[in-house]
């Protein structure tokens, strides 16, 4: 029985600044953050439960709720086919996998689990994922379909087009039984088959396309809902990160070199190079793939710029940042890849030590910190792509109101 697995997240392990203390600084309103608890699981990271700030709560309603930037759909290519009986060791199929992040509070005896529907409208797989009592102003991070025992080959499908799925919640001690969350993701396919032989017409590779994610960028200086177990961020300064999403092969996506420029009022004030200049503070937080090459790969890439937010002591701090707090007014980020310009996006500083909010996030329920802003794609670098998806797939068929491209 032949298997083929493929799933990629990649975790930011974020470049932390001097940390110290300044008396002549406002004081900055932090969360307080709770040492995070982490179970055993088949992923590097696994299942964790972390700190949410209260603000967050605040802003999304009474959880439990989805964090919907963490649903990631990734697809398991299957090398071979089960028609009924028969198996076709020539036609290759797929399952899904899928990652996401939950707001507490999840009360103990819980069972996160998702349902998927073939794209031809019939009930498919069910997944059941590990889950943990939750308290509230705290998440659960689970996978599901990860493991190759999750799903029989014989569960794998061909079929191409929208996948519906759901996200439930159900406690037999409580009596209760509800959905976090429904979207849908499209799945396309390319062939493998260099050598053009008849024979492997069916070897498709199957892939979740992710067209929607490129025009949408996040901003934020304190990333309480995306650190790593017992790494916080710092809580003495806010460096600017910008996260967006590209497009194209993955050893592109690895091994281009990507860097960001910050203008204020027009004048390039920071980027995101690292010493000695040649490097980028950057990476994958993501990557959606599928196994073989090809230019549909997916990449959340994240950009740390040599700016400060806020910062609670920079006479103590390195050289050469930009100190947002003292400009505020209109920013704009430009990105370069591989030395031609691909990525724009405009947004404002405030003048209480905050980046102004779009208010997008907030309106959506996203259930995320972070600063919802358009972004816009330039040049031809990520290849073909659907410019309207993010009209109607948004966020697995749930698109943001109150948001226009440029």
């Amino acid at each position: 029985m032949k298997k083929l697995f493929v799933f990629s997240f990649a975790i930011l392990i974020s470049i932390a600044g001097l940390q110290a203390t300044s008396a002549q600084f406002p004081k900055i309103k932090l969360p307080k953050l709770n040492e995070p608890k982490s179970q055993p699981s088949a992923s590097n990271e696994g299942p964790t439960t972390k700190s949410v700030a209260p603000a967050v709560t605040a802003t999304t309603g009474t959880g439990p709720f989805i964090n919907k930037p963490s649903i990631q759909i990734n697809l398991r290519t299957h090398l071979q086919y089960h028609r009924g009986a028969q198996v076709d060791q020539d036609t290759w199929s797929w399952t899904p996998r899928i990652a996401y992040r939950v707001n507490g509070p999840i009360s103990a005896g819980s069972q996160l689990s998702v349902e998927f529907t073939l794209p031809s409208g019939k009930a498919w797989i069910k997944l059941d994922c590990p889950t943990n009592k939750t308290d509230e102003n705290s998440w659960w991070t689970t996978e599901c379909g990860i493991n190759s025992n999750d799903v029989r080959d014989e569960d794998a499908t061909i079929e191409t087009g929208m996948s519906v799925f759901k996200i439930n919640l159900k406690n037999e001690l409580e009596g209760s039984n509800k959905t976090l969350f429904t979207g849908k993701f499209k799945v396309d396919k390319f062939v493998v088959n260099p050598a053009n032989n008849p024979k492997f017409k069916n070897n498709f590779a199957y892939y979740v396309n992710y067209d929607w994610n490129l025009p949408i960028g996040y901003l934020t200086s304190y990333d309480w809902t995306d650190f790593r177990p017992y790494y916080p961020p710092s809580q003495t300064s806010g460096r600017l990160e910008f996260i967006t999403w590209f497009k194209g092969d993955p050893k592109l996506m690895e091994y281009g070199k990507y860097i960001a420029y910050l203008y204020y009022n027009g004048k390039l004030v920071a980027d995101s190079t690292a010493e000695p200049d040649t490097y980028s503070i950057t990476s994958c937080q993501v990557t959606n793939a599928a196994y073989y090459e090809s230019p549909n790969t997916y990449c959340r890439r994240v950009f740390g710029l040599k700016a400060w937010v806020w910062n609670k002591d920079p006479q103590n701090s390195p050289a050469g940042y930009f100190n947002m707090y003292e400009n505020p007014g209109e920013y704009e980020i430009k990105i370069l890849e591989n030395g031609k310009l691909a990525r724009s996006a405009k947004f404002s500083m405030g003048k209480d030590y905050q980046l102004v909010d779009t208010g997008i996030g907030k309106q959506n329920g996203l259930g995320t910190a972070r600063i919802v802003v358009p972004v816009q794609i330039i040049g031809e670098q990520d290849g073909v792509w659907d410019r309207n998806a993010w009209k109607t797939d948004a966020f697995y068929g749930n698109p943001l109101t109150g948001f226009l491209v440029p």
